[in-house]
């Protein structure tokens, strides 16, 4: 899959761009804050509907507008053929919008699609920033939100759990305010609702994120190994609800069915009894916690407050690391994402590098690069000549680039 044509009306700086793109290397240069970084983020936006710096749909929206709308003409290598996607937002004040309240527009082929998980995944696109040391120094919501992301490219079911799963957290802890930290007045009816509800989805989340985490690390340590010269040792473990990955590694009835389950090949059966076990587990700590979430008004414990652990050479690298050794576990994690979406989808991502060359090493550019091979890849830089110098080195000896000068939000096709 690669991008033929982007399309842009009032996203960030731009009012309204059209640009026919390479089907291998995009630059993208020009000086800062003129909106190298914003075309980039239209890119990921219209393809997982997921900004790289603001989870707001507003923030996107040109200033003094009342909508953005991004739109990608694509080419399907693997059965030859165009299509399109769209992504759009729409302010109570547009006049694309006859509802009285903001909405979210998607389209496929020109066709709306009602459902977000019918959308992710069409075209997959990986984002490299320097955003991405978050993944590594940042609050859990950072890796939780890349794992969520990760795992929804590769699967809708993931996808329809996670909104499942955040509405029913959503309406628990609307009744827990209303009962103003009273356990008296709590309705454990109503309580015990939302708990065996939660529980259930919460084991279907947790084997999910488990088994990705697994991959995600498998795959982490082999690509830090690389960049560190074998110095150091990186893992990645995953973090939730007390005593439920020691529950599910024991469920397992030998470590070959555990690997099974990793694979993607463990039977029904299997997996439906291990995810009642896991379910009860949870409910049991759901309601022990009850009265602690009364009195908070919010679910305190449960998969929402999910993390990951990424610890190099046995200690986690939250507290303890050094500034290199940040960016080198957070490239290993994106390449990781990489691969894992290659291999499930047998078509490599289109890839947005922001201005990480800058941010990194001659070794750790050249793992970056090698991991890009038969990827459509774009590029922001400053100095158009600085970065032809540097993917020649390692990537552009049969490759013709295709630069675009961006100025002052106008973006401008070179020959």
């Amino acid at each position: 899959m690669y991008i033929k044509n982007i399309n842009l009306t009032n996203f960030r700086n731009y009012g309204r761009i059209d640009l026919d793109v390479g089907p291998s290397v995009n630059i993208i240069y020009g000086n800062n804050a003129q909106g190298k970084t914003n075309l980039i983020e239209a890119v990921n936006v219209c393809s997982c509907i997921s900004s790289h710096r603001t989870s707001k749909d507003r923030d996107l929206i040109k200033f003094g507008e009342n909508e953005y709308m991004t739109h990608l003409e694509l080419h399907d290598d693997m059965y030859n053929s165009d299509t399109s996607i769209s992504a759009a937002f729409y302010t109570e004040s547009s006049e694309y919008n006859s509802n009285s309240a903001a909405r979210r527009e998607l389209k496929h082929d020109g066709i709306v699609i009602n459902k977000i998980s019918e959308y992710m995944g069409i075209c997959n696109t990986v984002i490299f920033a320097p955003e991405d040391l978050n993944l590594v120094k940042g609050a859990p919501s950072s890796r939780r939100k890349f794992l969520n992301m990760l795992i929804s490219k590769v699967s809708p079911v993931y996808y329809d759990a996670l909104n499942r799963t955040n509405r029913l957290i959503n309406q628990k802890n609307a009744s827990l305010k209303s009962f103003k930290g009273d356990i008296n007045k709590a309705d454990n009816n109503i309580l015990d609702f939302w708990d065996f509800s939660l529980a259930e989805l919460s084991a279907e989340m947790i084997m999910f994120r488990y088994r990705f985490t697994k991959m995600l690390s498998h795959k982490a340590s082999s690509h830090h190994s690389v960049i560190s010269d074998g110095k150091e040792v990186l893992t990645i473990s995953y973090s939730t609800i007390g005593g439920s990955v020691e529950l599910l590694e024991r469920s397992f009835d030998s470590e070959e069915e555990l690997h099974t389950f990793i694979d993607g090949t463990l039977s029904e059966a299997n997996y439906a009894r291990i995810k009642t076990i896991l379910s009860e587990h949870i409910l049991n700590k759901l309601r022990s916690s009850r009265k602690y979430d009364v009195e908070k008004g919010v679910s305190v414990f449960g998969i929402h407050r999910d993390d990951l652990d990424i610890k190099l050479n046995g200690l986690s690298m939250k507290t303890y690391c050094s500034q290199g050794q940040q960016r080198s576990a957070a490239l290993s994690v994106k390449l990781s994402e990489l691969q894992i979406i290659k291999e499930f989808t047998s078509s490599a991502p289109i890839l947005l590098l922001d201005d990480v060359f800058s941010e990194l090493d001659s070794g750790r550019r050249v793992s970056l690069l090698s991991g890009m091979k038969d990827a459509q890849i774009f590029i922001t830089c400053t100095d158009r000549e600085y970065i032809e110098n540097e993917l020649a080195k390692f990537l552009l000896i049969d490759v013709d680039p295709v630069f675009f000068r961006v100025t002052s939000g106008s973006c401008v096709r070179e020959d």
